[in-house]
């Protein structure tokens, strides 16, 4: 197994989410005020962080390209060491952490299918020719779609109700990466664990996948549609988080159930290299 990957498997579940009391996925910014002081012992800090070997090149570009915003990450980990040395002599448990919630009131993710389509039209056609409209209006575009049965859309909206937080693993040139998804109202917000640890209620959504219930009830289909940061993800990588999503909340596999219960509920029980068996099983992949 590469070494990026034994270092991320073998990191405590827990501090993939040392979450805040809330989170806004849909955040885009991050304002920190900094001084520059202790500059060298602020490098060798960061050479020690368990994910410095991975993201060593990324890290030295972004340092010459932009030390602004290298040092405001850098703040943001010095920061959080701080907090780690106050707590040194605990053992926290991820039950024991505050768990990410959204914040309540209208932060614009809500917006209906009469804002990407005129839903009038698409009312003038059968089931059939809405799907072929629907994968046509998105086939150009760097953004994945589908068309759910109602039945199905109904099982995967009770289950992400009761289990709205999971974690999933992207596979890698070498090893998985972990991303972070959430469930509010309609839509399944993504963001990579690292960015989560790095910017908390901040940490920008890296792949939006948001459900049209309009015509469920009419035309017995829920429209879905995943827009993405393409900087960071790709079109097939986003599709493959979009077919984990069905594999668990679609599914009524016990194995897969205990891994949404575990995480939300029973957070000790639960083991991230069962997410990697369950992919073994199935036949999602990035073909």
């Amino acid at each position: 197994m590469a070494a990026s990957m034994r270092v991320m498997l073998q990191c405590n579940i827990n501090k993939f989410l040392l979450a805040p009391a809330s989170w806004r996925p849909l955040a885009r910014t991050l304002n920190v005020s900094y001084a520059r002081s202790g500059k060298q012992n602020e490098d060798s800090s960061i050479e020690n962080n368990p994910f410095y070997e991975k993201y060593a090149d990324k890290i030295k570009n972004l340092q010459r390209s932009n030390p602004e915003e290298y040092q405001t990450r850098l703040h943001v980990m010095k920061e959080g060491e701080k907090k780690d040395v106050n707590t040194q002599n605990q053992t926290p448990t991820l039950s024991d952490q505050p768990r990410p919630k959204l914040l309540s009131g209208n932060s614009g993710e809500d917006k209906g299918l009469d804002s990407v389509v005129k839903i009038d039209l698409l009312r003038k056609h059968s089931a059939e020719e809405i799907t072929e409209i629907w994968r046509d209006f998105h086939r150009e575009k760097d953004i994945i779609c589908a068309v759910i049965p109602k039945d199905t859309y109904a099982k995967i909206h009770q289950k992400a109700k009761e289990f709205p937080m999971f974690l999933y693993p992207l596979p890698m040139d070498e090893g998985y990466e972990f991303f972070f998804a959430q469930f509010h109202s309609n839509s399944f917000y993504f963001t990579s664990v690292i960015n989560y640890q790095a910017y908390q209620e901040n940490a920008p959504a890296l792949l939006t996948m948001t459900h049209y219930p309009e015509l469920q009830e009419e035309k017995g289909i829920v429209l879905m549609r995943g827009e993405l940061d393409t900087k960071f993800l790709t079109v097939q990588q986003a599709q493959f988080f979009a077919n984990q999503v069905q594999l668990y909340f679609a599914s009524d596999d016990a194995d897969r159930m205990r891994l949404l219960r575990d995480f939300n509920k029973r957070p000790a029980d639960f083991k991230h290299m069962d997410l990697i068996d369950q992919l073994s099983k199935s036949t999602v992949n990035l073909s």
